[in-house]
């Protein structure tokens, strides 16, 4: 069985210049956006690669694009004119690949940095990764958060062209894909109080808004990732073995918040791609965010809990599978506060695609940083519901589901999770998360006035969710019900509770 490299595969290998800094290197980006990327190089639209940069500490997929040479197979499913359609296709966007951590490897990030041929930077370092942590720059090692290496490297750029007569290529197109409203806006917020922090000067921050271009973007691909099930079964039948191998829905949309100018710098509508690039994005984001993340983020956790393993076997569990739906047609979509027509339309598109069989879209790739997709995805529209005046039990089941998630962890990532049927399972998770969530569940006695304390203990974490949510006190007793309910009865037999006094 040949191994998935240049050397095996010497047609698949590319010599396109390095012109993007990409930060971040699992499956989504590399399954969507380089994706893209492949797409437009064979047509010679962007004739060039990136260097994948390990956003954190935690990473293991950087050794892995060493050994195969940055290449990896995308293996896309869906239905198109009415036939299942699977494509596989070997993408060679990644040219260079650095772990920031080691040894001299933020100085080699540092020199593409000051590269004239890179141009852009793109990011997703998950909804975590795009926040503010003070800090103070330590000579020879890379800041720890992105926001704080992109305010280095963007200085670096910064110096490196002053006074050269050359700063007209000195811009830099900033395209976070992390799914956060604005994110674009906020990444620049946090590089320049990075800058400030580092005592750059005011010429920098100058710099920054007038030469630099953050994009506000909304991506949407179910990029499932690794084939764990059939991963012999591909072996097989594609020839050799690829451990960066990601599946991931055909289906894919890409909403861009910028100038006209972003068409011909990344040409992607002229690929044929499902781009849009719109002077506001709102809506295309709220209603992506809302139904089909909302969806995700909501009823995973119940889901995992019970032992299920993929969204699929989610959505055609008897239980799971008409809760989910419930929550997104009688809960979410009602809290939305755009067109009915369009979320509808919509949301039957998003449970076609949830509910195919060959995405095996494993809940637990889903949990990872649980606690900040539940601010941004569903904790929205149980606000919002509650403004109009109703009391969405199902979207407070998941709140209790999520929040059960941490009933053992301890205060210790991986966060580690008993599931039924005797099954364990862990994921990652913010660590002051963990630790306000598992602190809370210290109060826990078995009762459900114990399970009141817990609830008010997690849910009034204001950096946590931005606010005080244990304010209201219909939302946290319900809340609380449902978890002491969860505990005591079991995940399953609280869904079919509410399912049937619904």
């Amino acid at each position: 069985m040949q191994t998935l490299s240049i050397s095996a595969k010497p047609a698949l290998a590319s010599d396109l210049p390095i012109r993007a800094i990409q930060f971040g290197e699992g499956n989504f980006l590399r399954g969507f956006l380089d994706w893209m990327l492949f797409k437009l190089n064979s047509q010679k639209l962007f004739n060039g690669r990136v260097v994948a940069v390990q956003p954190t500490t935690r990473g293991r997929t950087v050794p892995l694009l060493k050994a195969q040479d940055g290449l990896y197979t995308v293996i896309l499913h869906g239905v198109k004119d009415g036939k299942s359609v699977e494509t596989c296709e070997v993408v060679n966007t990644i040219g260079d690949w650095i772990n920031p951590y080691e040894d001299d490897e933020w100085k080699r990030l540092r020199e593409y940095a000051r590269s004239a041929q890179v141009k852009f930077v793109f990011s997703n370092t998950t909804e975590a990764g795009i926040v503010y942590e003070k800090q103070d720059l330590q000579e020879g090692k890379a800041p720890s958060s992105f926001p704080a290496k992109l305010a280095v490297l963007l200085h670096d750029r910064f110096l490196a062209f002053k006074g050269t007569g050359n700063c007209g290529d000195s811009g830099i197109t900033v395209m976070p894909c992390e799914l956060i409203e604005d994110n674009g806006d906020k990444l620049r917020e946090i590089v320049e109080k990075h800058a400030a922090d580092f005592g750059y000067e005011d010429e920098f921050k100058s710099y920054l808004e007038e030469d630099c271009l953050f994009l506000n973007t909304l991506v949407d691909r179910v990029v499932s990732g690794y084939p764990k099930a059939n991963a012999d079964e591909y072996k097989q039948k594609l020839g050799y073995e690829d451990k960066l191998m990601t599946c991931g829905e055909l289906f894919h949309f890409l909403a861009i918040e910028g100038p006209d100018s972003v068409d011909s710098t990344l040409p992607f509508r002229k690929a044929g791609l499902n781009v849009v690039i719109a002077s506001d994005i709102t809506p295309y984001r709220l209603r992506k965010v809302r139904i089909l993340n909302g969806a995700h983020t909501s009823n995973v956790p119940a889901a995992y809990i019970a032992g299920l393993e993929t969204v699929d076997q989610m959505m055609t569990d008897s239980v799971t599978g008409k809760f989910a739906r419930s929550v997104i047609y009688d809960e979410i979509i009602p809290a939305v506060k755009l067109d009915k027509g369009m979320l509808k339309e919509f949301a039957d598109a998003v449970v076609d695609r949830f509910m195919d069989p060959s995405m095996h879209h494993q809940l637990s790739s889903i949990l990872m940083n649980c606690a900040s997709k539940m601010r941004a995805r569903v904790i929205p529209s149980l606000l919002d519901s509650r403004s109009q005046g109703m009391l969405p039990k199902k979207l407070c089941f998941a709140v209790a589901a999520f929040l059960c998630l941490y009933r053992t962890a301890g205060g210790k990532v991986p966060v580690q999770v008993p599931r039924e049927g005797g099954k364990q399972g862990q994921f990652m998770d913010d660590e002051h998360a963990v630790k306000v969530l598992s602190e809370a569940w210290s109060h826990y006695q078995g009762t459900e006035a114990s399970a009141l304390m817990v609830v008010k203990g997690a849910l009034s974490d204001q950096g946590l969710w931005g606010r005080d949510l244990s304010s209201d006190l219909d939302v946290v007793s319900l809340c609380a019900k449902l978890t002491h309910a969860i505990v005591s009865d079991g995940v399953i037999a609280t869904m079919k509770d509410l399912l049937e006094h619904d």
